[in-house]
């Protein structure tokens, strides 16, 4: 039988980091992780009170209160984070948009929210591009019009859809100048516009005199996700920007898979945190934060009554511990 080596393993995996190593590698890493490399118990110094905070080595440093300001993109974990970063006095343009409340009941700004990979990535690169939007996307629907590039939100004129718009990429022109862009990922449950081939970020309203098959629901595989998000995230590594992907631990509230909507929840967030790995590896400017498995780990004790939302002191203690480990490296950095 022919001797398999690791370069020869190699050159059959995909192009992303796969940490192929040899015995005396593998006893180099060993050596070197000896305070991470067991799963913690109770009297492990990354335990405590029901909470694990993983080790973690920053790819970078970040100096958040020096940066000139830091873009959030993605599902509503986008926002706690922002509610966290505001008060250390931290430039986040995405908090400049406020809808009415007759538009947006939630958060003043949550009809900033990208759920899935598709609309993310759309989203960076026509902000990038400045390619304009089609006005097909501002769908009518019996008396009012709906914006299906935005997560939701009751109908408006067209004219106030037309201007909202407006708003938000008035925002979004920041995202060019920022230093630092954290990306949320949600969900891998999408919708697609035929007409206008554009991802969408929401269930478009039945229209039974538009054709069915305009629209097309598609669960996005991570082949789909790594296609969709290695163009964006080459766009913003090739500015030197610095970007942290997260995973979102915030589960779907409604799946439209014929599975039960705990078993999809597991599977998109497994497909994305997969992806989310390979592009850290695959750019020089990505990089991972492991806010997903600090929230997960507890269990619903991280979360309200309603087993979605992240209760505040567990998004601030796992915010801070971003914000301090970008701040050591960056100190280390700056001491050499």
């Amino acid at each position: 039988m022919k001797s398999i080596t690791a370069n020869s393993l190699l050159r059959l995996q995909p192009t992303c980091e796969v940490n192929l190593m040899n015995y005396i590698d593998v006893l180099t890493v060993l050596s070197e992780n000896k305070i991470n490399r067991n799963y913690p118990g109770k009297q492990d110094s990354r335990y405590s009170d029901n909470f694990i905070t993983p080790g973690f080595q920053p790819k970078f440093g970040i100096d958040m209160k020096r940066v000139n300001s830091v873009f959030t993109i993605g599902s509503c974990f986008a926002r706690y984070i922002e509610e966290v970063l505001e008060p250390m006095g931290i430039s986040l343009p995405t908090k400049r948009f406020i809808a009415p409340k007759d538009e947006w009941r939630a958060r003043p700004n949550g009809l900033l929210n990208e759920f899935n990979p598709g609309s993310i990535s759309q989203k960076i690169i026509s902000t990038l591009r400045k390619e304009k939007k089609p006005e097909e996307t501002i769908f009518k629907h019996a008396d009012s019009y709906h914006d299906l590039l935005l997560c939701g939100g009751g109908g408006v004129s067209y004219e106030r859809a037309v201007s909202r718009r407006q708003e938000i990429d008035s925002v979004y022109e920041d995202l060019i100048n920022s230093e630092v862009v954290i990306i949320t990922l949600g969900f891998i449950e999408a919708w697609y516009d035929n007409a206008t081939k554009q991802w969408l970020n929401r269930m478009p309203p039945y229209n039974e005199d538009v054709e069915p098959n305009r629209f097309i629901f598609k669960r996005l595989d991570v082949d789909d996700v790594m296609s969709l998000l290695s163009v964006a995230l080459s766009e913003l590594d090739s500015l030197g920007k610095k970007i942290i992907l997260t995973v979102s631990p915030v589960p779907i509230s409604m799946t439209f898979t014929n599975s039960d909507c705990i078993v999809a929840n597991e599977f998109s967030k497994s497909v994305l945190r997969v992806c989310a790995e390979r592009l850290r590896a695959d750019f020089k400017n990505v990089d991972y934060y492991p806010s997903y498995e600090m929230a997960r780990i507890p269990g619903l004790v991280a979360y309200n009554d309603d087993n979605v939302h992240i209760k505040r002191p567990v998004v601030e203690k796992i915010i801070f511990h971003m914000v301090s480990k970008y701040q050591e490296a960056s100190n280390i950095i700056t001491h050499k």
